[in-house]
């Protein structure tokens, strides 16, 4: 991203900011505002949108013409566990089944406050493995953004912990990877650089946890033993509030010995990878994790 456009971008989040701290905008209003702004970028030509049930969860499948049936990713939203759906993430996702003719799964799982932990990882659980049944010789795929980063992680500690084959590789974009107070992102507090702050953190965090521990390896995959991990792309920009998060988890998938790759960026924002459609930096950044899906 160029120099004016992050002015941009940064200038942006300084307004919102500003009309939070005097607006009283809950997870509902955030999801309307969100999905509201999604209609904007319909499905370009050439893709199939199908509505599934994937063991009762929700989930959009999107193909391109080109798509073949040996690739599948399951694609996980992020929103703070409260907010995004497959309509804000169908452009990125439009964007990989082009660029790797596959099949991209978004699962609509249930959202916070109205669903709290273990809901929304239940949800994307059931989701893979109706994924994995549904398409038994291809190769299986897990990729989220913030709290679907989360979530993608998480749901690889289940099925490493429950002896349920993992999926083949992992992306893991912005990703929130450990939700205790104390945690790293917390402490450093890059709130300059998004509209939200160590205390929406905080939060949105006891909004999922619903009284639960933050240490809990489904909660916080930190925490968790990664030695089984697929090989994982991890995708974060240097200024933005997870980067701890990110540079923590890829060291500790090191330590393991997984094969990893982190792929650090300059001067974006939170989950930049949503905008292909608008932003080249975003359509740079995904076809690095296409090229990893694709080695």
């Amino acid at each position: 991203m160029s120099n004016w456009q992050h002015q941009v971008a940064m200038t942006y989040y300084k307004m919102m900011r500003q009309v939070r701290s005097r607006v009283d905008l809950g997870p509902t209003q955030i999801r309307t505002y969100m999905d509201t702004l999604a209609i904007l970028t319909p499905p370009p030509i050439g893709f199939d949108i199908q509505e599934h049930k994937a063991q009762n969860v929700p989930v959009q499948i999107v193909k391109h013409k080109s798509s073949v049936y040996e690739r599948c990713i399951l694609f996980i939203h992020g929103g703070a566990f409260a907010f995004g759906s497959a309509k804000t993430h169908r452009p990125a996702a439009c964007f990989l089944a082009k660029k790797l003719q596959c099949t991209v799964w978004l699962p609509e799982y249930r959202t916070t406050p109205e669903f709290r932990f273990p809901v929304p990882l239940e949800d994307c659980i059931k989701a893979y493995k109706a994924m994995r049944e549904e398409n038994p010789e291809a190769e299986i795929f897990v990729a989220g953004d913030s709290a679907g980063g989360n979530l993608s992680a998480a749901l690889t500690v289940h099925c490493i912990q429950e002896g349920i084959e993992p999926p083949d590789r992992l992306v893991l974009m912005s990703a929130w990877l450990d939700l205790r107070p104390e945690s790293n992102s917390c402490l450093k507090n890059y709130a300059d650089e998004s509209i939200f702050d160590t205390n929406d953190l905080q939060i949105y965090a006891t909004h999922y946890l619903a009284g639960r521990r933050a240490d809990h390896p489904l909660v916080s995959p930190l925490l968790a033993s990664l030695e089984a991990f697929p090989p994982t792309f991890i995708q974060v920009s240097r200024n933005e509030l997870l980067y701890p998060d990110s540079k923590d988890f890829f060291q500790s998938l090191q330590d393991a010995g997984v094969p990893s790759v982190m792929d650090e960026e300059e001067n974006l924002f939170h989950s930049w990878q949503l905008l292909p459609d608008y932003l080249p930096a975003a359509k740079k950044s995904l076809d690095k994790v296409a090229r990893f899906l694709d080695s």
